[in-house]
């Protein structure tokens, strides 16, 4: 099957910008940064973003291009058996893609709601959402289902299709809306929020740093964590548009793009967070959660930005209208993680298969315009891109690092790189040994906190959401490695002899 590849460089970053930036950006870094000491969070994030970030993401990138396939095919090139660590990352991507879908349906139907709820002047702006749309319990019954978010769940799905369907030029195109868009639509929020009489008290608790801070383990941890994350690496993505990189690209200049951008609309979304919540005076709002952010701080926020409703209203639709296009291109690139090697490894016609995954996938995610929304999505965010993604960022670094293939990965990054490259160097130390040291250290603090604390889910939440879907991702990703494995083998061994050959 012949590998479709993206038309330029520009449209293979912007679509990678789009596949790494979305609401946790927008949400959660601002929260992290509100609780670590503002510039002081910033500081250990853009210090780990360049030196353990930036050569993992080279790194996927290189072996998606160099094995031309998704994570399953690079990882199985790099160790027997690695394609299991592949197929539980593209498992896992589209169970996120599932979870950013119904998200997506929220903040739809937030479009339509924000306007009456700035214009009618009601007096519970933020508890509207999921007191009176999804009537959440927080008992996780559920006890009914929203037909507005139905749709927007629906009509989400839809967009995720049409983005999918035409390959790597309708991803290309579809990123240039949902992350131009947004990026704009930002823009013009901070822009308001300069305006505030306190903006210059908000931008100072966000630039300057609390130097108390930096002796707080916790900061260290989360900022470094929270790195991989934001950068979507070790969830199948950049492997799979790396298969599709044009010829003669250099790769390290392209994951410098990458990250740079991904950390500016960071900023640039902690500046709008932070702006517009002081102007309101409600700064003590900034949190971590980023779902109740969204959901229930910003509403007030926004009713509250002028003294016309109609002024409020416009921020407010286009605020939750750029929130969506950032969740829809986030769940289209974990689709497309998930699809490309499972079209590849049972040479499935892609475009039916898509039909298929956003028929069943829109199904399951319905269960998100129930009355047990709010309690599924944060169990499940919580395992699935938490613990799960922690796990599989830890095991990928020790493939890659320890694997005999992967030494000549640094000539792979640099295969077409001029005088900008990649210190072999620091990208072996930090692949081989930084990185994993910094995950592990972050795993064993949650190890240690979710024992002393526990969770304060229901149990039997816990297991139908959490620790049982993680395990059904594992399941499901051993099976897929089962049915494919005589496909990867065969790949495998046609690349080694292709490799033997070059080098005689």
């Amino acid at each position: 099957m012949a590998k479709q590849k993206f038309k330029n460089k520009r449209s293979f970053i912007l679509t990678c910008v789009g596949a790494a930036v979305g609401l946790g950006n927008a949400l959660r870094f601002p929260g992290l940064c509100a609780r670590f000491g503002g510039g002081a969070y910033l500081f250990v994030y853009l210090v780990a973003l360049i030196f353990l970030g930036v050569p993992l993401l080279n790194a996927e990138i290189a072996l998606g291009r160099k094995y031309s396939g998704g994570a399953p095919k690079c990882m199985q090139a790099l160790k027997r058996g690695g394609g299991r660590l592949g197929w539980t990352s593209c498992v896992n991507s589209l169970i996120t893609a599932v979870i950013y879908a119904g998200l997506a349906g929220w903040l739809l139907t937030m479009v339509i709601k924000i306007a009456p709820l700035c214009t009618g002047g009601s007096a519970n702006v933020s508890e509207y959402f999921f007191d009176n749309v999804l009537n959440a319990r927080d008992d996780g019954v559920i006890s009914g289902i929203s037909p507005l978010v139905t749709a927007g769940i629906a009509a989400s799905w839809v967009l995720m299709f049409l983005c999918l369907s035409g390959g790597t030029d309708s991803l290309s195109k579809a990123a240039k809306f949902t992350v131009t868009v947004p990026v704009a639509l930002l823009l013009v929020m901070a822009a308001r929020g300069f305006l505030y009489q306190n903006a210059g008290e908000a931008l100072k608790a966000l630039f300057l740093p609390d130097f108390s801070a930096f002796l707080n383990p916790e900061l260290w941890l989360s900022a470094l964590g929270q790195v991989f994350f934001s950068l979507s690496v070790a969830v199948g993505i950049m492997p799979a548009f790396g298969a599709c990189l044009p010829e003669g690209t250099n790769v390290f200049s392209c994951s410098l793009a990458i990250a740079a951008a991904d950390f500016a609309v960071s900023v640039l979304a902690s500046v709008v967070m932070f702006t517009t919540l002081y102007g309101c005076g409600l700064q003590n709002q900034i949190g971590q959660s980023g779902i109740l952010t969204a959901f229930a701080v910003y509403p007030a926020a926004i009713c509250r930005l002028s003294q016309f409703p109609a002024l409020n209203a416009a921020v407010g639709v286009l605020f939750y209208c750029s929130l969506c296009m950032m969740a829809v291109q986030s769940a289209v690139s974990m689709l497309e993680a998930f699809l490309s090697p499972l079209a590849e490894g049972f040479n499935l016609k892609k475009r039916r298969l898509t039909m298929c995954v956003c028929a069943v996938g829109g199904t399951i995610s319905l269960v998100f315009a129930t009355s047990a929304a709010p309690l599924i999505v944060s169990i499940a965010d919580l395992f699935i891109n938490f613990y799960d993604v922690l796990l599989l960022c830890i095991l990928e670094c020790f493939i890659i690092g320890y694997s005999r293939e992967s030494r000549n990965l640094a000539n792979e990054i640099n295969r077409f790189s001029g005088r900008l490259k990649m210190p072999e160097k620091v990208f072996k130390a930090s692949v081989k040994f930084v990185s994993p040291a910094v995950l592990v250290s972050l795993a064993s603090y949650e190890a240690v906190r979710l024992f002393i604390n526990g969770l304060s889910f229901p149990l039997w939440a816990q297991i139908g959401f959490g620790w049982g879907l993680s395990l059904a991702v594992l399941a499901a990703a051993l099976l897929l490695q089962k049915l494919t494995l005589p496909r990867v083998s065969e790949g495998r061994k046609k690349l080694f002899k292709a490799h033997k050959r070059a080098n005689c």
